[in-house]
Parts: C-alpha cells; sequence; structure tokens
C-alpha cells in the first residue's frame, strides 16, 4: 500500500488488495486483531474506488465499515469515530453515484452521531471539519429532494461552521463560499433577496482570503458574478449587471484553456451579455452571446454530463435573437436546441420542468407567427407536465400558471372559444394574487392581465373590465421593482388603451410613458448605445408617443399641452444632450460655486456619453483561445457604463440643491408652453404633427393662443407614402432623373394641398404679411419632406409660387433647440465683418470647389477669410478653427451613413472623415453661421428614428451655430458655386453695415430664387437647400 501511495499505479493498490484478504481469510491474525487487516482492506476498497471508479468497491467498503462499527476497535487501537466517519463518507459518495436517498439519509445520521462523540474543547479542529461535511450532506440531500428544510438545515450547519472557525482557518474560505451557495440556493426557491445579499457578502470575503494565485480563487469569483447578476435580475440595478460581466471577463483571462468547468464560465458570461443586450438593444453582445455558447457546446460534446446545460443556453440565446430578428430560422435552431435538451433531462430531473416550460414559449411563439394550431397544442402539453412536476409555492409554478393564461388568451384571439378567454382570465387572475412583493415580473404580468381585460372589453363594452385594465396598467406602471423597459411597455400599453377609449386617465397615461422612455434611453452610457436603443424593434411601438400624446391633447383642445407633449417626447438623444448645457447665467449670480460644480460634472458626463468609439469592445494582442473566444477583451461600455452612472448621480445631487433655491423650482424640469412660446417672437412656428389617431397642424404665437388648422383625414397614410416613395426613388435614381422630378413635383403638389395652402392662408389671416420669416417643426417621416417647398400654392395672380415663395421659411428639430439657437449668449460676437473659415476638399467629382471657394473669399473679403485644404483639411484642424471663426463654409462630399448616423460626416484628406458625433462633442460658444455646401447634410437616415433628426446640419446647429444651411439630398457640384455667390452677395449686400447670421434664412432664399430661375435646373436642385435655427 504504501508503495502504491509512492507510484500511483493501480497494480500496486490491487496487490495490497489482495494480500490484506489473503491475511483474512488465512486467520492469520486470531480476533480481535484480524481487525486491523480488514480496517486496511477497507480502506484499500474505498480507495481504488475514489482513484478508479469501480462500483463495487464502494459497495463492498460500506458493507465492510459498517460490520468494523459493530466490533470492539477499542480493543485494535482503532477510533470509532474515524470509522463512523469514513462511512458517511463512502455512503455520500453512493448517494452521488446512485442517487438513493437512504444512503445520504444514513450519511447525516452517522455525521450527527461523529459531532456528538468529539468532546468539547479537545478538537475543535475535526469539530468543525465534521459540521462541514454534515452541512455538505444536508445540501446534497436538497438537490435531490428540493424539500426547503433539508437547505435549511444545511444552512444553520454552515453558519454553525463558521462560528466556530477562526478568522486565519485555511478552510474559511471554502466553508463562506459553502454557505452562500446554499443561501443562492434557497433565494431560487423563496425570492428572498436578503438572502442574494448575504451571499454577495460571503463570496466577497470568501475572494478578500485568496490569494491571487490559490487555485479556487477563479472560482469564488465567478460565483460572485453570478449573485450580480442574480441580483440584478431583481433590481434591474444595471450596476449589478456590469460587475457580474466585468468578473466573468476576470474568469476567462484567469481560466486555462483546458479546465474542465470552462464551458460553465462561457455560459454564464453569455447569459449575462443577453441580459445587457436586452436592456440597451446590443446586438453586438447578443452575438457574442450566442459565440460564448456555441464555444461551450463545442466543448460538450454528445456524452458530456453538462452537455445539456450548453443547449440550454444556445436555445436562450437563439430566441432572444429571433425576438429581435423576427427570422423563422432562428426561431426553429431555438426549438431544436430546446427539445435535444429536454431530451437529456429525464423526469425526476428538477430542471425539466423548466427545459418544458421554455419549450412552450418558443412554441407559443411558432403558434403567433404561423397560426398552426399544432404547435399551441404541444406547448399545452408541455406546460401541463411541467405544472404536475413542481410543488405548489415554487416559483415556477406562477410561471407556469401565467404562462397557461398567456396561451389560452392568444388562442383565443386566433379562434375566438370563450372558454379560453374565461380559463385565460382565470389563470391571470390567480398567479396575479400569488405574487410576492418585491417580484420582477409584476409588471410583464399585470400587462398581459391587462390586455386580455381588455379585449374583453372591446368585445362586450363592459365598462368593468376596462376599469379593472386600467387598474392594472397602472399598477404595472407605477411598480417599482420591475425593470424600466417592462414598465415602459405597461405604459405604452395603457396609452393606446386609454386613448382609444377616450379614458380620463389617458393624459396621466402619456406624461408617464414619455417620462419612462426618456429613463430608458438615458440607461445607455453613449448618444451611440442610445440610439441603438432608440432604433430597435422592441421600441419601435414607442417611437410614435409623443406624436400620438400630442394628437389627444389636440383632440381635447389643449394645444398647449399638445406642444408641451411634443417636446417631451422628441429629439430625445438632442435634448438629453443640450440640458447637459443649460445656461446658467443667473445661477452664477446666486451661488456661483452651485453652478460651477454643475458646469463640471455636466461637461464630465458629456464627454461619456459623447464618446467616439466605433466599438466598445477593445481586442487586446491576447486574441482568440483555442475555442475561438476572445479572451482579451477590454469591456469599455462597462467603463463608461461605471463612470456614467457616478456622474449622473452627482449631477442629479447638484440639480436637487439647485431647485432648492427660490426661483429655481422648475430647473431641469420639462419646459412649460410659456417658455417653449418665445420661440415665436421673431416671428410663428408652424409644428406639423403626424400620428395615426389623427394629424394637424399648430402655429405657436409670441403671447397669442395656439392656432389650430386640421388635415385630411387620410393625411397620415399619404404623408407616409410619400415619404416612402421619395426615398425609394432617390435610391434607384441619380441626380436630374426625371423620375424623381416627376416624383418630387407630386409630393410637393400633395404637399401644397394639405400643409402649404392652409397654413399660407391661416397666417395671412392672423396678419402675419408675406415674406415673413416663419419655422417649420415636422414630425416623424414630414422631417424628411421639403415642406418648406410645398407648391404650387394657388392665388388670385395665378403666378406660380411655393411656400417659401411666399414666407422665409426656417426649420428648427425642436423648439428647444431654437430657443438655444436663438438666446445663447455670444461671448466676443463680431460686431462687424465676421471672419470666415472655408473648408475646402477638391477631387475629380468635385471641379467646381475651387471656383466657389474663390468666389466667395471675393465677396467676402480676402482679409475675412481663412481657407482649409489639402494636408491641413485634418478633422483635429478643421474642429480647432471652428473655435476661431464665427462662420464656416463647408464644401466637399457630405457622406451619410445609413443605419449608422453618427458616423455621418464630411470627407477630408487622405479620406478622414468629420462625424456627426465629433461635430456634436464641439462646443462653440462663438459660433453663427454655418454653410454646408456638400451631400446629405440636413437627410434623414432611414433608421426609424427621423424624430431625432440626427443629420450634419442638426450637429452643427448643436455645437453652437445659430444659423446652419444645408441639403436634403445629393448636390450638383455647380450648384455650390451658383448659390454661394448669390448667398453671399446678399448677405454683403451695397448698405449692409453688418453682415449678420440672422440675414442667412433671407439671403439663402434670395440664392435659391435665383437658382430656380437658372436655365436647364431642375426642381430638386433648388428645392434641396433649406436653413435651420435663427
Amino acid at each position: 500500500m504504501s508503495r502504491y501511495k509512492a507510484t500511483r499505479q493501480k497494480v500496486d493498490l490491487d496487490q495490497a488488495i489482495v494480500g490484506y484478504a489473503e491475511v483474512l481469510l488465512r486467520g492469520m491474525n486470531p480476533p480481535p486483531m484480524n481487525i486491523n487487516p480488514f480496517e486496511h482492506l477497507t480502506r484499500a476498497l474505498l480507495t481504488r474506488f475514489n482513484d478508479f471508479g469501480a462500483r463495487e468497491d464502494l459497495d463492498h467498503s460500506i458493507s465492510y465499515f459498517r460490520h468494523l462499527s459493530n466490533l470492539p476497535l477499542e480493543v485494535a487501537g482503532i477510533k470509532r469515530l474515524n470509522v463512523l466517519n469514513s462511512l458517511a463518507s463512502a455512503l455520500r459518495s453512493r448517494f452521488e453515484v446512485g442517487g438513493r436517498l437512504e444512503d445520504i439519509e444514513d450519511a447525516i445520521s452517522l455525521l450527527r452521531h461523529v459531532i456528538t462523540m468529539v468532546p468539547p474543547g479537545t478538537d475543535d479542529c475535526r469539530l468543525i471539519l465534521f459540521a462541514s461535511m454534515l452541512a455538505d450532506a444536508w445540501k446534497k440531500k436538497h438537490a435531490q429532494t428540493d424539500e426547503p428544510e433539508d437547505l435549511t438545515e444545511a444552512i444553520s450547519h454552515y453558519r454553525a461552521v463558521l462560528t466556530s472557525c477562526p478568522l486565519d482557518y485555511p478552510s474559511r474560505p471554502s466553508y463562506l463560499n459553502n454557505l452562500a451557495e446554499a443561501l443562492m440556493s434557497r433565494f431560487e426557491r423563496s425570492g428572498d433577496l436578503n438572502d442574494v445579499e448575504d451571499a454577495a457578502t460571503l463570496f466577497q470575503e470568501s475572494l478578500d482570503l485568496l490569494d491571487k494565485e490559490h487555485p479556487n480563487r477563479m472560482w469564488v469569483l465567478m460565483n460572485l458574478a453570478s449573485v450580480y447578476h442574480t441580483r440584478f435580475k431583481q433590481t434591474h440595478d444595471s450596476a449589478d449587471l456590469e460587475k457580474a460581466i466585468s468578473r466573468y471577463r476576470e474568469v476567462l483571462r484567469l481560466c486555462p484553456p483546458d479546465h474542465e468547468r470552462k464551458d460553465t464560465l462561457l455560459i454564464n458570461l453569455g447569459f449575462s451579455l443577453i441580459s445587457r443586450s436586452q436592456i440597451f438593444a446590443r446586438m453586438d453582445c447578443l452575438e457574442e452571446a450566442i459565440s460564448l455558447h456555441r464555444a461551450a457546446l463545442r466543448l460538450c460534446p454528445r456524452g458530456h454530463p453538462r452537455r445539456q446545460l450548453s443547449l440550454y443556453g444556445l436555445a436562450n440565446a437563439m430566441y432572444s435573437r429571433c425576438l429581435r430578428t423576427r427570422r423563422m430560422e432562428d426561431l426553429e435552431q431555438s426549438i431544436n436546441l430546446e427539445r435535444e435538451t429536454l431530451a437529456l433531462t429525464p423526469p425526476g430531473h428538477r430542471m425539466r420542468p423548466q427545459m418544458l416550460s421554455n419549450l412552450s414559449i418558443s412554441l407559443q411563439t411558432q403558434y403567433e407567427w404561423t397560426g398552426d394550431i399544432d404547435f399551441f397544442e404541444e406547448g399545452v402539453e408541455h406546460l401541463y407536465e411541467a405544472s404536475k412536476l413542481v410543488k405548489s409555492g415554487h416559483p415556477l409554478s406562477l410561471r407556469i400558471l401565467h404562462l397557461f393564461a398567456r396561451n389560452l388568451f392568444y388562442r383565443f384571439r386566433h379562434c375566438g372559444a370563450d372558454k379560453d378567454i374565461a380559463d385565460a382570465i382565470k389563470h391571470y387572475r390567480t398567479s396575479v394574487s400569488l405574487i410576492p412583493e418585491g417580484h420582477p415580473d409584476v409588471s410583464s404580468m399585470l400587462t398581459y392581465f391587462a390586455e386580455a381585460l381588455n379585449l374583453i372589453f372591446s368585445r362586450t363594452g363592459d365598462a368593468e373590465h376596462l376599469e379593472e385594465s386600467i387598474a392594472l396598467h397602472r399598477s404595472a406602471v407605477e411598480y417599482p421593482f420591475s425593470s424600466v423597459r417592462d414598465r415602459l411597455i405597461a405604459a405604452g400599453n395603457w396609452t393606446a388603451t386609454a386613448h382609444a377609449t377616450r379614458h380620463s386617465s389617458a393624459v396621466t397615461a402619456y406624461r408617464k410613458a414619455l417620462s419612462l422612455l426618456q429613463r430608458a434611453i438615458d440607461l445607455g452610457p453613449t448618444v451611440q448605445t442610445r440610439h441603438e436603443y432608440i432604433s430597435g424593434r422592441d421600441i419601435e411601438p414607442l417611437r410614435s408617443l409623443s406624436m400620438n400624446a400630442a394628437s389627444y391633447a389636440i383632440e381635447s383642445r389643449a394645444y398647449e399641452e399638445a406642444i408641451e407633449m411634443l417636446e417631451q417626447g422628441r429629439a430625445l438623444l438632442w435634448s438629453g444632450m443640450r440640458s447637459l448645457r443649460t445656461p446658467l447665467e443667473h445661477l452664477h449670480e446666486v451661488d456661483k460655486s452651485l453652478a460651477d460644480e454643475f458646469t463640471e460634472i455636466s461637461q464630465a458626463l458629456e464627454a461619456i456619453i459623447t464618446t467616439i468609439n466605433v466599438r466598445d469592445f477593445v481586442q487586446t494582442p491576447a486574441g482568440m483561445d483555442e475555442d475561438g473566444v476572445a479572451i482579451g477583451r477590454k469591456d469599455t461600455f462597462a467603463r463608461d457604463m461605471a463612470e456614467k452612472r457616478r456622474l449622473s448621480g452627482e449631477l442629479e445631487n447638484v440639480v436637487l440643491r439647485i431647485q432648492a433655491i427660490p426661483g429655481f423650482e422648475n430647473f431641469w424640469r420639462p419646459v412649460p408652453f410659456r417658455h417653449l412660446q418665445t420661440t415665436a417672437i421673431g416671428g410663428p412656428v408652424v409644428v406639423i404633427n403626424l400620428s395615426i389617431y389623427r394629424s394637424d397642424i399648430l402655429i405657436v404665437r409670441s403671447n397669442q393662443p395656439v392656432v389650430h388648422i386640421p388635415t385630411p383625414t387620410n393625411f397620415f397614410d399619404r404623408v407616409t407614402k410619400l415619404a416612402h416613395q421619395l426615398s425609394e426613388t432617390r435610391k434607384t435614381h441619380r441626380l436630374e432623373s426625371k423620375k424623381y422630378d416627376r416624383v418630387l413635383r407630386q409630393t410637393l403638389e400633395e404637399l401644397s394641398e394639405s400643409v402649404g395652402q392652409p397654413v399660407a392662408e391661416r397666417l395671412m389671416e392672423l396678419g402675419i404679411p408675406e415674406q415673413s420669416r416663419i419655422w417649420l417643426c415636422p414630425t416623424s417621416v414630414l422631417a424628411s419632406l421639403p415642406i418648406h417647398a410645398a407648391g404650387p400654392i394657388s392665388s388670385h395672380t395665378n403666378v406660380k409660387r411655393y411656400l417659401c415663395d411666399i414666407y422665409v421659411c426656417s426649420y428648427t428639430p425642436s423648439l428647444s433647440a431654437l430657443i438655444a439657437s436663438m438666446s445663447r449668449t455670444l461671448s466676443g460676437s463680431a460686431s462687424g465683418q465676421p471672419s470666415l473659415l472655408i473648408v475646402e476638399q477638391p477631387d475629380k467629382s468635385l471641379p467646381g470647389v475651387d471656383s466657389e471657394t474663390r468666389s466667395i473669399k471675393c465677396l467676402v473679403g480676402s482679409s475675412s477669410v481663412t481657407r482649409i485644404a489639402g494636408e491641413a483639411a485634418t478633422p483635429e484642424n478643421v474642429i480647432a478653427h471652428l473655435a476661431m471663426h464665427p462662420w464656416v463654409h463647408f464644401a466637399c462630399h457630405g457622406m451619410l451613413q445609413l443605419g449608422r448616423p453618427f458616423e455621418s460626416s464630411f470627407l477630408l484628406q487622405h479620406n478622414t472623415h468629420l462625424t456627426l458625433l465629433r461635430i456634436a462633442k464641439s462646443h462653440l460658444p462663438t459660433a453663427e453661421l454655418a454653410f454646408l455646401a456638400a451631400c446629405h447634410t440636413a437627410e434623414l437616415a432611414e433608421d426609424g428614428t427621423p424624430d431625432e433628426v440626427l443629420h450634419l446640419t442638426a450637429a452643427m446647429q448643436f455645437s453652437g451655430f445659430r444659423s446652419v444651411i444645408g441639403t436634403m439630398w445629393a448636390m450638383a457640384d455647380e450648384d455650390g458655386k451658383d448659390l454661394s455667390e448669390h448667398f453671399y452677395s446678399k448677405m454683403f449686400a451695397p448698405g449692409v453695415q453688418s453682415a449678420s447670421y440672422e440675414r442667412s434664412a433671407r439671403a439663402l432664399r434670395h440664392a435659391t430664387q435665383k437658382l430656380k430661375t437658372k436655365k436647364g435646373i431642375s426642381l430638386e436642385r433648388w428645392v434641396n437647400f433649406v436653413h435651420y435655427g435663427a
């Protein structure tokens, strides 16, 4: 036996066992002296089982230990305590192999007896060890029985172990880890968040006690990450999710490539990234999660004991992607994976109910997408089996009951059977009554219930069902423990129900929904991530929230409230950044230190929000491991989230202190109408609201009531069709296309009938003389249409005129943007001749740029013009010079990036790009006028978010330019020279003492009218140019 311990050769162990047996068979040692070789044989058999796994060795050793325990061991100098402890260990091993409940129960009984055999205070270390083994045994029993009493016993004994265990005890980190795992097991059943909090503390304490090189550190760290992810799913605090992802990535860096539990790590990290993708609509996170789950599956080939979990993880990831992409192949792959998972999860397995319910959900989705009742029936069968497998009070029982209700509700919608909806309502009521306080899914479950009640109301007209539905929606929206996403969805459903039924709660619903929408968007650390969220499929029904809210208010003739709600829910990305540049002149006079503190924090926060990252993951040289997993990723998203969260908290505290100052109560609150109305000082603002419910035109005037102009009943459909038709024609037909000219002409004629004509007539009725300035603030897809050129507008003179011939038209993304352009204080603004920066980048496709810029220089005056061209035309140099010149003229290519608006740009030297985001990041307090003689500078990319107005012109306005001239599509090279000459001639006309940006709108109108009269000029070439701002 000694030789085996040295060589670890099985033949040595076999010979030792044969030798011990021969001694006993020959009776070489008469009783009681034969006890010793009997014990040696027993322990040798147990050793052979532990090292080589022969089940019969384990059975024989248990039988022999039982026999030994009945012998007079003391005579042979053998401690009975040691034999009983060894028997308990052997029984526990057999339980782990065979799952016989009697074995673990016998082990528990033996360990209890062993503990009583240790004299108090005589052998504390052994007592701690035996108590720990007893706790482990209770935990193992619970894993099979799922009885809460077994887990309570385990936790009680683990706590006792830690109470007895000195702080410097070598095994203390393991005991802390074991107790934390037991608490997490109890949480899975009870939902008590206190267990999660305690577990997090224990795992952290265990981690702190382990050296950095300790082999267990990696897995304690993974356990801690798992706790953070679990706590996130309960509290929806994204800080916990980012902690989980950060720690999982750290474990991945530490994990040896061939580690036996690497698959578990990849699965856990994958699930965390799925959670992140759901919060922030990050498709890249979802794709990485799928990659991780595929890698985990490769590590678990057929026959691997954890293949079931790797299939489960990949199925979840594919289902998440199918909800984002709406691709049937993703859903089908998810179902196939779930079927394979279920096949590996036999009846009696504790995970089988979970697997059954997951497959049922996927089949329900397939039923919704295809209408095939067979998918529904199969899903119900799986749910029924799952319901039989879970005990009453188990967390999964609530989920299954809710899924039953959902399935019946969906079948009622498809088939109309009254029994289905009645049973659905019954199950919904039962599930809602069973929801424990603090459950994170409350808002989602209440929303589904409310939807069912609302459907009954629509069929029966029973007002009680409507009132109950509204009450459930309100509760879902106001429930503080659910995610912002779930509450936002509930709010959206509430607004739809209340609006359709003209319920008195509609305005409240819209206000809460708009507030939650802003909160959901603000969760993202950068404008890029916020744009990804707002343009995602999940939020698509809510993108028209403010327009629908305004339409409801207009129907109630609450026009001022309609303007307020439009302002609160549009251009959210710009308004979020603009709030960080809130003017503080008055606050400086009252509390300079507080104003300085606000400025310092808001600037730091803006630096993060406008971070310029092409990708949030930076690959380090570590690259990929042999399983195709990126192990060297620096997760800049997590870093930005942490810093953004810290600064946001500090800024919120500062804002509260500012609001406590008399006179500053409304600081940083939604802008009231009386302030928004100040935009009309220079002329009326024409707000055109487009909503599926109704569309209207509102004219905002200074110190006057809002004027309402109704639109035709089919206005929404007509405008949507026009925008799509114009966009599609532009994609397939080049500049000067006859086809495009014809479609554009038709568009302008229809806009004239529904917008141009009624607006012009009403303005005249209001005493607004022709040639006055007006501002256009269109919503939704209207923002992509040339409303300024609506026409021809009929008149008594029969002269062919467009809206921009009758009034001097400017655009504004929002009223707040116009307020900023009109009210910005200019320090050091030029009182005489302004200095002009010309940024030019001529190439073979822009041969007219040289003559264009020479002409401008001639008109403005050489001494006032600075030109940047060639090698000097780099993004950094241009930005630096913008700060030194109040006026700028760009003569280069404009690049539109479809789906990535923040990467739209001016093309400069050596194919470098001055991007929209880089411009927005600039803060130019002395800027006045920007002329963007480049393609696409005021064109909206088709990303589903027209109300965000994400184009280069808006970015220039945000960065500080009061007036900006842009283009709605591609421009002809020769038009740059012609238009510039006419424009600057008007700006610097004889008799003009001081050229002001305030003249730019009239100068542009003058230039386009001149361009329009040029021989051979098509409609699209002069319509192309638009003015934004003051």
